[in-house]
């Protein structure tokens, strides 16, 4: 475990309260993820940290719960990312230099040089999860800056010309 940064990992004793082994977890997570959220763009879905972090562990792994708890407690103890919960209910943790706004604007110059984007072809061309793709893209949308065509193939997102113009 030391080749991956975790040589002590945090483990629920039996004298430590939960709260305590809770934010001893969410120390050492977010030093573990210190990387890993500058090489994704500062956005990592829950479900890829619980993967990762208990990779890292090797055997003392853990639970979701204990790591969404971890999660949840960033902001409370300063440190430099967060839980959040988009609207579709997706969890990802967000690092707080991510600006929203450069990824909006990102997402928008990249529709409108491929004319038109799924969220496997943003994923592919970003190197995220299709999950954080078609959130990348719904915030797009929500900013004004693209329009969707919900077909039979999937959901297709194009530049919005109608506020361009």
């Amino acid at each position: 475990m030391l080749s991956v940064g975790i040589s002590n990992p945090v483990t629920r004793d039996s004298n430590v309260s939960n709260s305590e082994y809770h934010k001893k977890l969410s120390r050492e997570l977010a030093d573990f993820l210190q990387v890993p959220l500058i090489d994704s763009g500062g956005m990592i879905s829950v479900t890829d940290v619980y993967c990762m972090y208990n990779r890292a562990r090797g055997l003392e792994l853990v639970s979701p719960d204990d790591v969404v708890s971890a999660c949840q407690l960033f902001q409370s103890l300063d440190l430099p990312m967060r839980l959040r919960v988009f609207d579709s209910g997706v969890l990802v943790v967000q690092s707080l230099v991510h600006n929203e706004a450069n990824v909006i604007e990102e997402t928008s110059k990249l529709i409108t040089e491929h004319s038109s984007l799924t969220a496997q072809e943003l994923s592919n061309l970003v190197g995220v999860a299709i999950m954080l793709a078609t959130e990348r893209l719904l915030l797009t949308e929500e900013a004004g800056k693209a329009c969707r065509d919900d077909s039979v193939e999937g959901l297709r997102f194009y530049p919005n010309k109608f506020i361009d113009q």
